[in-house]
Parts: structure tokens; C-alpha cells; sequence
């Protein structure tokens, strides 16, 4: 059902705000933004982008020459944005110092750095402003209210040691202790919430499912390879009953990896996307299944091979221009994440602008044949339908490209062992996809596929740009 200014207020409503920030009106704003015109968003949006381009002209020494170099000293205006070249992730590290600001603007000062994940190899780390910092708080209080989740539930996240708070004392948390707060990080500093418990990821898959049974969050956040991970476990498992809600985040999530979740916990799973050099871009809408752009605090484009905007229904890679971190402005940002070019209104009745699936870094797809992508994807897609008594003791699933043998392996991680029905499924498969490609296929299962804490999980995988690990022992 599509949702309202009026609808949103109401919800808005719901979240009390703490007594010394009664009189604060960002929230109410943010709410107010999601639906307004289109001449009104456009206007706006021109205004802060203008303000950062010519900001970053007089105040950060690399777009200053940058920016000479195409004629534009003065600073470019909105228009001009297709003109500069987009800024990569070795333009970033090769020119770091260049890219932070000189000046910061009046009133304005330094918020903490971050610093990226290092999935491509490469670590980045990005200052901010304490005003890019603050807004991360408010948007992530915007998906909550877009989710509809009671401020008083019990919340917790299962993440990568680095990402969840430290405990008291200061020390990160260890494997196999609860993080215990009062009320919810970052949001419950502005408003009245129930409490918060986190748990590192890197505990086992067994663990982490006995400690949701024990703690019964209301609303949980993690990344959405573990909700997939989470859902198989479960087959074996009393129904879980206590979790409303999912936001999985850190990975692209498929519609069928969505549709297993959803079916095992009977609760709705919403989607974020964001960047640790840029923030909170995008959260999906419940009624639309949109990723909407939270354009408060970033401009986004998708765009094609030549930087040229894609066309609706294509798929594009996504830049990201900043439009609240004057500490260290990136425009144009290639995140080298691919992502479904969308037009029209959302029927969830929001103006903000919208894309559609995320697919993941496109560095991952260039280096394969495409045949070889076909192939995956369509084994991939055989697992997400895997009927329940092919998949009961299964726990978790990758397919792996070993480019040399012409080789696609099928990687299970089981309990006790697959029924013999699963590989005479999964074979009757690959014969009916394969036709005549040359291509090896075997199943194997292996100890664990889970990557380092602080790494990302992949369906799928090669040597052509991960090393490969052995497997244990073949179906």
C-alpha cells in the first residue's frame, strides 16, 4: 500500500525524542523531503551540489587542478557534472592528502575517519566531516521508520568485530560474549529505544544461532550472506518466532535468497546500501522493493561504460558524489558496484529517486566468460530453489571457478551429509545447462566458506581473483 506525507509524519510520531533534543527539527525535515516535487527536488539538489563543487574548486587542492585542467577554475556548475572524470579507488589512495580540504567551511570541523573493508585489495581511508558523521545516525533512523520497527524493541546486529561498538572497557568484543547496551547506538542518542545486544559474526554459525534462540531479538541487522546462513540452520530448529524484522546490508542479496529467509522467519528483510567512504546511500522501500536514495547526502548516478547515464532497465556502474563531507569531498565516485537503472514513481508513493537491484562489484564479473557466469548463475539459482529435503542438512553454498581446469565446484558446507537425491538433482542441472560447453562439474563439501571477519561472502568465486582453497572431501 503506498505510503504518505501525512503516514510518515504519524510514524515519525512514534520515535520520542530524547528531552535535550525536543527542539531539533532534522527528522521532521527528512521526512518532509520524501515527498517532494520534482521541481522542488531538482531545485534543491542543484543547490547542494553546486555548493560542493565550488567549495571543493577554491578549497581542495585536487579538484582545484583538476578543475583547471577542464576549464571550469571557477567551479563547475550542476550541469557540468558529466565533464569531470570519475575518481576510482587508486585516484583516491594515489592523491589522498590532495583531497582533503585546506579550509573547512565556517562552524564546520572533523568527524572520525573510516576506512574501508579492503575487498578489492585496496584499503582507503576517508576523513570526514562531523557533519557527514551525524547524518549517518539520521538516515539509519529513517530506514528504521521505513521498516516500521518499534523504537522499544530489543535490536541487535551480528557483524564484523571492527563494525559492532566496543565493550566498555574499550576492547573489541571477543567470540562468544554479548555486547549489552541500554538503548540502540548512534540512534539512541537522539532517541527514547528499547536495548541493544551485538555479536561478532566470526563466532560459528551454531553459535550465533543458539544465541538469537536465548536472546529473542525483536529486530536484527547483519550482513545477508549470515540471514541465508541463519535460515538453512533453522530447518533443524524450533520456528523462531520473536524477529519482526531483518535489515541485511554489506552484500547484495538475491530474490531468492530473500524469498528463503523471509519463508523460514516469517519476517520482512529490507535492504541498505552504503559505502564506509560515503556513509548511508540508498535503503529499500517496503512497498516498492526500490532502493531509494537518500539525496540529502549524496548525489548518485548509474552509468555506462563511456560515463554516460544508463538507460532505464539497464544495468550501470553506480557513482556516488558527496554532498556533506567538505572534510574530504568525493565526486563521482566509482564504486564499481553495478546496479539496475530504474525510471518512473515508486508505487510506494516517495519521490526520492530510486534504482533497482544491486548485482556487486563489477570487477568480480569482467574477468569471467561469460559462459562461465551463465553457468554459475544458473547453479546458483538451483540452490536458492533447493527443495527442503534436498537442503536439510544444508548450511551453506558457493560455486567456484578454477579458470585453468575450465572447472565449475560446487562447495557445500553440510551437518552429517546430504541426501544422495541432491547431487542427482543438482547433476540432472548441469547436464540440461551445459548442452555441449566443455565445462568440468563436480560437487564437493568443505569444512567452511564463511571469508575472514573482515571480508565479504561471494555465491560466487574464482583463482582469477581469489586464491583457491581445497576441498575436503567429494560428494
Amino acid at each position: 500500500m503506498p505510503t504518505s506525507l501525512a503516514r510518515e509524519q504519524d510514524e515519525q510520531r512514534r520515535w520520542q525524542l530524547r528531552p535535550q533534543f525536543r527542539g531539533e527539527t532534522v527528522f521532521d525535515t527528512l521526512v518532509t523531503n520524501e515527498f517532494l516535487t520534482d521541481e522542488e527536488r531538482r531545485h534543491r539538489q542543484e543547490e547542494m551540489l553546486q555548493r560542493i563543487l565550488r567549495y571543493s574548486a577554491k578549497r581542495v587542492p585536487y579538484y582545484r587542478n583538476l578543475f583547471a585542467s577542464l576549464n571550469l577554475e571557477h567551479g563547475p556548475m550542476p550541469n557540468d557534472i558529466e565533464r569531470i572524470p570519475p575518481l576510482n579507488e587508486a585516484a583516491v589512495q594515489a592523491n589522498h592528502s590532495a583531497l582533503i580540504t585546506e579550509q573547512l567551511p565556517s562552524g564546520g570541523s572533523l568527524g572520525i575517519p573510516t576506512e574501508t573493508s579492503g575487498t578489492t585489495g585496496n584499503t582507503l581511508r576517508i576523513q570526514h566531516s562531523r557533519r557527514s558523521k551525524e547524518i549517518f545516525q539520521f538516515l539509519a533512523q529513517r530506514s528504521r521508520r521505513w521498516d516500521r520497527v518499534d523504537p522499544l524493541s530489543l535490536a541487535a546486529d551480528i557483524r564484523q568485530r571492527p563494525n559492532l561498538p566496543p565493550r566498555p572497557d574499550g576492547t573489541p568484543l571477543p567470540d562468544g560474549e554479548t555486547l549489552r547496551l541500554p538503548a540502540w547506538p548512534g540512534i539512541g542518542h537522539y532517541f527514547e529505544t528499547g536495548p541493544f545486544i551485538g555479536f561478532a559474526k566470526s563466532n560459528t554459525l551454531e553459535h550465533i544461532a543458539d544465541w538469537i534462540e536465548l536472546n529473542r531479538p525483536e529486530f536484527i541487522q547483519t550482513d545477508s550472506s549470515l540471514m541465508e546462513h541463519l535460515a538453512f540452520e533453522f530447518q533443524n530448529r524450533p520456528p523462531l518466532k520473536c524477529v519482526h524484522g531483518f535489515k541485511a546490508i554489506s552484500e547484495p542479496m538475491t530474490a531468492g535468497q530473500r524469498r528463503r529467509v523471509e519463508k523460514m522467519f516469517g519476517a520482512r528483510i529490507s535492504l541498505g546500501y552504503g559505502l564506509n567512504e560515503i556513509g548511508i546511500v540508498a535503503t529499500t522501500c517496503q512497498e516498492g522493493g526500490r532502493y531509494h536514495v537518500h539525496d540529502e547526502h549524496c548525489l548518485l548516478e548509474i552509468v555506462d561504460d563511456d560515463n554516460r547515464p544508463t538507460k532505464p532497465g539497464e544495468y550501470g556502474r553506480i557513482l556516488i558524489t558527496t554532498l556533506t563531507n567538505f572534510a574530504m569531498p568525493l565526486i563521482r565516485y566509482d564504486t564499481q558496484d553495478l546496479a539496475l537503472a530504474l525510471d518512473g514513481p515508486c508505487p510506494c508513493g516517495r519521490s526520492l529517486p530510486s534504482f533497482g537491484e544491486v548485482l556487486g562489484r563489477r570487477s568480480r564479473i569482467v574477468t569471467v566468460p561469460q559462459d562461465i557466469l551463465s553457468l554459475a548463475n544458473t547453479v546458483i539459482a538451483a540452490m536458492e530453489r533447493l527443495p527442503g529435503e534436498l537442503s536439510r542438512n544444508l548450511r551453506m553454498y558457493q560455486v567456484y571457478f578454477y579458470s585453468r581446469e575450465r572447472c565449475l565446484e560446487l562447495r557445500t558446507v553440510v551437518t552429517e551429509s546430504l541426501p544422495p537425491d541432491f547431487a542427482t538433482h543438482m547433476s540432472q542441472i548441469w547436464q540440461h545447462a551445459a548442452g555441449t560447453h566443455a565445462i568440468e562439474f563436480r560437487m564437493a563439501t568443505v569444512d567452511d566458506i564463511r571469508p575472514a571477519p573482515s571480508e565479504k561472502y561471494f555465491h560466487f568465486d574464482s583463482d582469477l581473483f581469489s586464491p583457491p582453497k581445497s576441498a575436503d572431501s567429494q560428494v
